[in-house]
């Protein structure tokens, strides 16, 4: 039998980075090598009871959506360069979320666009975005501080937009949140990507800023490989804008066009996080952002041990039609994205799983119990095990 290549790699992007965590695996891993975040000291700075987390991420070829939006004419194309901003910030701020930062975070942002298409009023869209984002955050009582950035005009290899960020936190070396505390018995509760929470003003289609390389490349209609600045021109033809839609098409089961769902702003959890950190009854060994990664984002957390996540919701629509456009294998549809389950939250009692979940839908974000942990039986190995209809799917991670 003729062995099926990952899709995601066959585009050239790797879901579980294997390179990089070799070409990582020697440097420091921080304070807390098995938090989500690296975390350092501040020697001769602050309180050394504190701890500091300095983090990157960005909306990755999200950006090329938008762009596609703006050269097709659609009218309001300008709102999905403003929910840009909030990719990039959640990406960011929702991973420093998993150490248990929710709170006072600083960004600094760094924009790189083609300038002959990327205009001023395309940038004005974006910079706006982080205004609004800010204030939607500083309504829920939650401070991001803009600490400034780079808007860069380098078309000799941006050829459209490209959007990342810079942000810092501080924490309590007391309250860290620590996945090496993942222990066999712990209950694993997963918050949803899709819906509407009550701190969003539309549906979320749950795509968050990961996979967007296969899912515009399986669904996107060859029509659109007329723009070549929006696609890996190292690729061949065949394997990009290869799927069945074009961007104004509806998303069955859904209000949304196939564009709006690609574009649907990354959902933050810090509302939901802030509320949950904040009583002392609940007891987190850890917190897990599923982002790169996706529904196996976990197997890199933790010493020994074996994630069985057995009772994962309904597939979102989004999800469905990504797969049923090219028959993606789940093994490989599951790791590389989220599938409609954002965050993991592991804790050790039933008691603390039911207090999250009642916490996280009185934000209109559905909550469940999606599985458990188990202790692995080999050796430097962590695994991940999803059941998927009638199938276990089975990962492997030696650590």
């Amino acid at each position: 039998m003729t062995e099926v290549r990952d899709p995601y790699e066959a585009l050239g992007v790797s879901a579980t980075k294997k390179g990089v965590h070799e070409a990582t695996k020697d440097l420091s891993k921080g304070l807390y090598p098995g938090a989500f975040c690296k975390i350092i000291d501040m020697p001769n700075m602050f309180n050394s009871d504190f701890a500091q987390v300095i983090h990157s991420d960005g909306a990755g070829t999200k950006s090329n959506l938008a762009y596609l939006m703006k050269m097709e004419g659609y009218e309001n194309y300008l709102k999905h360069f403003s929910s840009l901003a909030q990719d990039v910030t959640v990406m960011n701020i929702d991973d420093m979320a998993a150490v248990g930062i929710v709170n006072n975070i600083f960004i600094s942002n760094h924009i790189g666009r083609n300038a002959n298409r990327i205009s001023d009023v395309d940038i004005s869209a974006v910079i706006n975005g982080y205004i609004r984002f800010f204030e939607i955050l500083r309504e829920l009582g939650i401070y991001i501080t803009e600490a400034g950035g780079e808007t860069a005009d380098v078309g000799s290899y941006i050829t459209t937009l490209g959007l990342d960020a810079t942000t810092i936190g501080y924490i309590e070396k007391s309250k860290v949140i620590d996945c090496s505390n993942i222990k066999s018995g712990d209950i694993i509760v997963g918050l949803s990507s899709t819906g509407q929470s009550t701190y969003e003003s539309n549906y979320n289609s749950g795509i968050r800023s990961n996979g967007l390389t296969l899912a515009i490349n399986s669904m996107l209609n060859p029509y659109y490989r007329k723009y070549k600045e929006a696609w890996d021109n190292t690729l061949e033809d065949s394997k990009v804008f290869r799927g069945p839609y074009y961007l104004h098409d509806k998303l069955e089961g859904t209000d949304l066009t196939i564009g709006e769902a690609l574009l649907s702003p990354t959902r933050t959890y810090l509302p939901i996080l802030k509320e949950i950190l904040n009583i002392p009854g609940i007891n987190i060994h850890g917190i897990i952002h599923c982002s790169g990664g996706g529904m196996t984002k976990c197997i890199n957390f933790g010493k020994e041990i074996i994630y069985v996540k057995y009772s994962l919701p309904k597939t979102p629509p989004l999800f469905e039609t990504i797969q049923a456009t090219e028959d993606i294998e789940d093994r490989y549809m599951l790791q590389t994205f989220n599938n409609g389950i954002g965050m993991d939250i592991i804790v050790p009692d039933c008691k603390s799983a039911m207090d999250i979940i009642e916490i996280s839908k009185k934000f209109g974000v559905d909550a469940t119990v999606i599985g458990y942990v188990e202790k692995s039986k080999k050796t430097n190995t962590n695994q991940v095990i999803i059941k998927k209809g009638n199938k276990l799917i089975e990962y492997s991670r030696d650590i």
